[in-house]
């Protein structure tokens, strides 16, 4: 019973010393074996003279940010890794050198990385090829949301023997980070006075359209004070729905031109005046001057209505943002007008038949054109 009590007693300290062992084992520094490559962009100044504008944001958008590739180092490759994140050391370099007082009068620009990548491939028995790809975008900001500008990629090779991967690595990424910078720099003095992206106001031009020349087809009649309409535009034929002497078909629209010259957007501005002569009808038996004049301020109700129209466009603030949908809805509502003023003059006049309201009329539409600074083109 003795010795099987003092067997257990053994056994009881060898699984003591054994857990001592492990626990001294356990506790003692182990090899460690780096796993990355770390490279710091130093601060030397990038020759790059920015001229109207400044970065306000760097943003790393690449599927992985947590390293820039992979290099060699002996005895096994490296996950090369930028000192701080790539994003932040890359905006921390440019704030350096690109870090104007006052930036009120500068254009925020948003440097994207869209993608910076490292590749080594070993050489034996001692040399080393690299490749390095940039891939960077130019945004900026527009109504509070980010607008692409340009984009621009570069790839640079090397060969290293006997030379640390940050000596080699580090100068390169900057190089490639000066050329892309050189690049939009030119592209923005180029674009910056001609592109709307940068436009900062909307001026509108109106430009002549009384001579207009005619359709090509021939059916449509431009509205053009030295010429009154006359029974040959009244082609079309008579309609079996109504009893009226005639109808003029008349209708306007307008074509718009934008340029931009030194950050203003010229938005050119033409109206067009216009009956259709293939639907305009006359009955053979009322061609007479007085029908033919109530038909003519049809048209002229037409013209008043385009010049309204124009004047309320030269007198806007338009946006630079949504000047095209801006004009397209004011010309939706002066065409609305113009719908309901040809149903008033017929309403009133009773189709011309009222003498005296037509008088009116005539007297009221044709003063309102000649305030524009045309002449009615009434016989």
């Amino acid at each position: 019973m003795k010795d099987k009590v003092t067997n257990k007693k053994g056994m009881q300290r060898s699984l003591a010393w054994v857990l001592l062992f492990f626990i001294v084992q356990s506790t003692l520094p182990t090899p460690c074996f780096s796993q990355t490559q770390t490279i710091t962009l130093k601060s030397e100044r990038l020759n790059v003279q920015p001229k109207g504008f400044f970065i306000v944001e760097v943003i790393d958008s690449r599927p992985i940010t947590t390293n820039i590739g992979t290099v060699w180092s002996k005895p096994q490759p490296l996950t090369a890794v930028l000192q701080g994140g790539v994003a932040p050391s890359i905006d921390k370099l440019l704030r350096r050198h690109f870090n104007p007082a006052n930036t009120d009068s500068l254009t925020p620009i948003i440097l994207v990385i869209k993608e910076l990548h490292v590749r080594e491939t070993l050489l034996p028995p001692a040399k080393v090829t690299g490749k390095i790809k940039m891939n960077l975008s130019f945004e900026t900001y527009r109504d509070g949301k980010r607008v692409f500008l340009t984009g621009g990629n570069a790839t640079t090779t090397y060969t290293r023997s006997g030379v640390p991967p940050e000596d080699i690595i580090e100068p390169q990424i900057r190089r490639l980070l000066e050329n892309e910078l050189k690049g939009f720099s030119k592209w923005y003095a180029q674009s910056v006075n001609v592109s709307d992206i940068f436009a900062k106001s909307v001026t509108v031009i109106i430009e002549d359209d009384s001579l207009i020349a005619p359709a090509k087809a021939d059916s449509l009649v431009y509205y053009n004070p030295n010429r009154p309409l006359t029974w040959l535009d009244f082609q079309g034929a008579p309609s079996v729905f109504n009893r009226w002497a005639a109808q003029v078909f008349t209708s306007f629209g307008f074509e718009a031109r934008s340029s931009v010259k030194n950050r203003t957007v010229e938005l050119r501005v033409r109206t067009k005046v216009w009956i259709d002569k293939t639907i305009s009808w006359v009955r053979p038996d009322s061609k007479n001057d007085y029908v033919l004049d109530h038909e003519q301020l049809h048209f002229d109700v037409t013209r008043v209505t385009a010049e309204r129209f124009k004047r309320k466009v030269q007198t806007m603030t338009f946006s630079v943002e949504d000047f095209s949908s801006e004009i397209q809805y004011q010309y939706l509502e002066y065409f609305r007008l113009h719908t309901q003023l040809q149903q008033q003059y017929d309403d009133e006049t009773n189709h011309g038949i009222n003498q005296g309201m037509q008088a009116s009329w005539v007297k009221k539409i044709r003063d309102e054109l000649r305030s524009y600074g045309i002449k009615p083109s009434a016989k």
